[in-house]
């Protein structure tokens, strides 16, 4: 019986299948599929990672294939690097009068 969990197991992988890292801020996809509906939710911080799976502190443990990395915040933190202060855009919205 201890012969058959020990077959059971498989060793951790050798090669990274995805290259997200404690620190990266993601989107998490939803995986029951509605219409009209957003499918990719956050951004999360990632907490953790192991060679399959990111966790966040949101959606816990979740399998690197439903998981992206956010580019938003990170063309945001290097245009706040570029000009070295924020600006502040004033979008209107409505009707036109």
């Amino acid at each position: 019986m201890l012969l058959e969990a020990q077959l059971a197991q498989t060793l951790p992988l050798d090669f990274a299948v995805h290259n997200i890292r404690p620190g990266d801020w993601v989107l998490v996809k939803e995986w029951k599929e509605a219409p009209l509906v957003a499918k990719w939710h956050g951004p999360f911080q990632v907490l953790l990672t192991t060679e399959t799976a990111v966790n966040t502190a949101e959606h816990g443990w979740t399998h690197h294939t439903l998981v992206k990395v956010s580019k938003a915040l990170e063309i945001q933190a290097s245009q706040l690097e570029k000009d070295r202060r924020p600006r502040l855009t004033l979008h209107r919205s409505g009707p036109e009068q």
